[in-house]
């Protein structure tokens, strides 16, 4: 019998030069220990066989390509994050920008459009990041295409947003547990990425929030690597082998074996993204 398999739907393989958005300690380490073929490797161990690594920023195109295309189990996906919002709007058109998307869309491992959304934490530019946000998701109509919903502090403006666009569907990544925003969610087509602050022990209302919400089939399990690593390795680099620490979580939570969480799970993950083909 094939061992249950698991899918890490939100990681970030690529974070050479980006040292800085890391906790001063851990500033220097990510070439070192971010190397692809050992990452994909301690993945492979764990039984994680598939990863989409995320876009944050249309620079990251040509890192992004390069490695979907160096390893056939990783999909990609490209999105401008809110927080580099109004940083687009000063260097692009909508035109170039759309273009951009419209070349790397029609790549076939290129499997959403995110990581999108609002975050009303790191900036308080609203009008860029509102721009931004709606321009990527009327992208996503034209693309037929998932995306991937970041949303800090933010979760009411984001949530009127999306639903001014009823045909886009995708998942809301990094959920953290708010009960009225997982009920309203629920009254769309959006799964909920599940990743590792649900193991940390005063998200008890996280918790509470995936034992009696969330309905298995609309969850879909992460890592946002090399961020948030579960317990047992809460505050070291997280990485895609982690995921399967935030399937045991719910698996405790929701007394369901850990094989019913991995295959549930990506079973969602090939359902929502479904130009991802394995």
């Amino acid at each position: 019998m094939s061992p249950v398999i698991f899918i890490d739907s939100h990681c970030h393989l690529d974070f050479s030069g980006l040292d800085d958005f890391l906790e001063p300690r851990l500033a220097g380490k990510t070439l070192e220990y971010y190397d692809k073929n050992l990452l994909i490797n301690r993945a492979s161990q764990a039984n994680v066989k598939y990863m989409l690594n995320i876009g944050t920023h249309l620079s990251d195109v040509d890192r992004l390509t390069e490695i979907s295309e160096r390893f056939s189990n990783v999909f990609r996906s490209i999105g401008i994050h809110p927080e580099y919002a109004k940083e687009h709007c000063e260097k692009f058109s909508f035109e170039e920008m759309r273009e951009i998307f419209r070349k790397c869309c029609g790549l076939n491992k290129t499997v959403a459009i995110g990581e999108i959304g609002l975050d009303y934490y790191v900036s308080n530019d609203v009008e860029h990041q509102k721009k931004i946000f709606s321009f990527q998701l009327e992208l996503a109509e034209e693309f037929d295409l998932p995306v991937v919903i970041h949303s800090r502090n933010a979760w009411m403006d984001t949530m009127e947003i999306l639903e001014a666009h009823p045909k886009v569907t995708g998942v809301i990544h990094c959920f953290s547990g708010e009960k009225e925003f997982a009920e309203r969610v629920l009254n769309t087509s959006f799964y909920f990425g599940v990743g590792g602050t649900l193991t940390f022990k005063k998200n008890v209302v996280f918790q509470d929030t995936v034992r009696e919400v969330l309905p298995l089939d609309r969850i879909l399990l992460e890592t946002d690597a090399p961020f948030l690593a579960p317990v047992p390795f809460r505050g070291k680099l997280n990485e895609p082998a982690f995921v399967v620490h935030v399937a045991e979580k719910i698996s405790e939570l929701k007394n369901i074996s850990i094989d019913q969480i991995g295959n549930c799970t990506s079973k969602n993950f090939f359902e929502l993204f479904s130009r991802a083909e394995f």
